[in-house]
């Protein structure tokens, strides 16, 4: 017998996949079958391989690799392995390995679990058995995503490490409370964030004073160290940095999750899902800094911070919109007359598209003069502060446009009761059908028109419903609005951050007639923030 036929290599994994066999399949429990059976077949065990916690999905593990690399080195004559699933669970890649790669290398695999062993014939069973542990992989994923989900809809905390800022409960390790040094530094951020700092400016604040970084504190803290940071370099704070935490709606006590996830059960790598698909619950936790604070930071930290080389700033950025296509409004600055400072905009649109003319039909240029947006939205301001409005007036105008609220409710009642009587006439000739009392022409006749009817109810029902809540909304939207007019008064000037404060958007409709004519005009629309437009102001 050959040296190379009883030299062999133990391979081993583990890793959470396994479920309620991981205690037999731990690691020191494999090692110990295997080589207990070398020994008694007087095998040499050369070399052992090891790769805990590392999924049998996963083909990409560092010992697994470097065994494969032995093989091929011809150092390797015999894989010994506890059973078929440590060496993975993907059907497709162990029939590679089994069928192909060690036959091709000269290498006999035994897996003592299944009773398996090329070097003894025919092993028709081996398909088989990689067939169901991939099945298996499959069915611990699918769990494994519905449990992930399921605390996701309630809510619940389920990364490996809080974000900065929190810890996880002592009490439940899917809440999160906050951690009190961290929660400081975030707090602070937002806070020189709202005054108008930009997020490199930030960056360097926080740097100057020395406050580690997040993937240092942490280590410092849990002892948690990521491949990601230089420990030579604690205090390195990166503008990327400062702007996710800015725009973590964590930090306002929601929890927002399946924002990724892998592409499949056997490739784990990450893929973004779109935003409409993340799922996001509100209130779960203590906030660290108020919505309306970080509603406003959105805005100002994708605003332009520097004036042009024309020296304006545009204040707009981010607020003006075109009418038809919704998309953001182009600023270009240039020095008028006696060096007048002024500027134009036009649709992004139809400015970036505009190189042929179909490509120009995509939109229109809804030109504006910059002079123009500043001294309407400066006017509608300061009508709007000088107009002493109520909470009444404000839900009255936002609303003239509904239902009166008595009204709706009265034909709420009256729909609600008529499901009711509806529900009442379709069990009864169901009834009657299954006693033979109507013939089955009749009764389709019948049950069809009455749940036809009964589903036209129910959208009714539902649009009233969904009007009635919007009453509801208007009171807290109108109290939450006047909480941003009490900040600001009647003033010749309009800056950034009362645009911010009081308006959600300006939207710019195309203009009609002639300058030149003395005849041109122009919509522009203000959407305040909370309650839409208001029409008499």
């Amino acid at each position: 017998m050959k040296q190379r036929d009883i030299t062999v290599a133990l391979y081993l994994r583990l890793s959470k996949d396994d479920g309620g066999d991981a205690e037999s399949n731990s690691i020191s429990n494999q090692r110990e079958i295997l080589n207990r059976y070398a020994v008694e077949k007087g095998f040499i065990v050369k070399n052992e391989y090891v790769d805990d916690g590392y999924s049998g999905t996963n083909f990409e593990r560092p010992s697994l690799k470097k065994m494969v690399e032995d093989i091929e080195a011809g150092s390797i004559g015999v894989l010994l392995i506890k059973d078929l699933s440590r060496l993975g669970r993907n059907n497709a890649l162990i029939a590679f390995y089994t069928e192909i790669f060690l036959p091709d290398h000269d290498v006999r695999l035994i897996a003592l679990g299944d009773s398996i062993d090329t070097g003894q014939g025919d092993n028709e069973i081996m398909a088989f058995k990689s067939l169901i542990n991939e099945y298996y992989a499959r069915d611990i994923s699918r769990k494994i995503r519905a449990v992930k989900q399921n605390q996701a809809l309630k809510g619940e905390f389920g990364g490996a490490h809080a974000p900065y800022g929190y810890v996880k409960s002592p009490d439940d390790k899917h809440k999160l409370i906050p951690d009190p040094e961290s929660a400081a530094v975030v707090r602070r951020m937002f806070g020189l964030a709202d005054n108008g700092h930009g997020t490199q400016q930030i960056a360097r604040i926080v740097s100057d004073d020395r406050i580690l970084i997040p993937t240092m504190y942490k280590y410092n803290m849990l002892g948690y160290k990521s491949n990601q940071f230089d420990e030579n370099y604690p205090y390195d704070w990166r503008t990327s940095t400062v702007r996710r935490i800015l725009e973590n709606r964590v930090y306002i006590g929601d929890m927002v999750s399946h924002k990724c996830g892998n592409k499949s059960f056997k490739n784990q790598k990450l893929i973004s899902h779109p935003e409409s698909e993340w799922i996001t619950v509100e209130g779960t936790h203590e906030a660290l800094v108020e919505r309306d604070v970080f509603d406003r930071v959105q805005k100002l930290i994708k605003l332009k911070k520097k004036a042009n080389s024309k020296g304006i700033t545009n204040i707009f950025a981010g607020v003006l919109k075109c009418a038809d296509c919704q998309s953001n409004m182009t600023f270009r600055a240039y020095n008028g007359n006696s060096g007048h400072k002024s500027g134009q905009y036009l649709c992004n649109k139809y400015r970036h598209c505009s190189t042929s003319e179909i490509e120009r039909k995509t939109c229109t240029a809804h030109y504006t003069p910059y002079i123009n947006v500043y001294e309407t939205t400066l006017a509608r301001l300061n009508a709007v502060l000088s107009a002493n409005i109520t909470q009444e007036e404000i839900i009255r105008q936002v609303s003239s446009d509904r239902e009166p609220l008595k009204i709706a409710q009265k034909a709420l009642a009256k729909l609600k009761k008529r499901n009711d009587e509806l529900d009442h006439i379709i069990r009864k000739i169901v009834e009657q059908n299954a006693l033979g009392e109507i013939t089955a022409e009749t009764f389709t006749k019948l049950y069809s028109g009455y749940i036809t009817e009964q589903n036209e109810v129910a959208d009714k029902m539902q649009e009233l419903e969904t009007k009635l809540a919007a009453e509801n909304n208007d009171k807290e939207n109108a109290r939450l609005f006047l909480e941003q007019l009490e900040k600001h008064t009647v003033s010749e000037e309009l800056t950034r951050e009362k645009i911010l404060d009081l308006i959600d958007k300006i939207v710019v409709f195309e203009a009609t007639g002639d300058r030149r004519k003395g005849n041109r005009q122009q919509d522009i629309q203000i959407h305040y923030r909370f309650i839409g437009k208001l029409p008499t102001l």
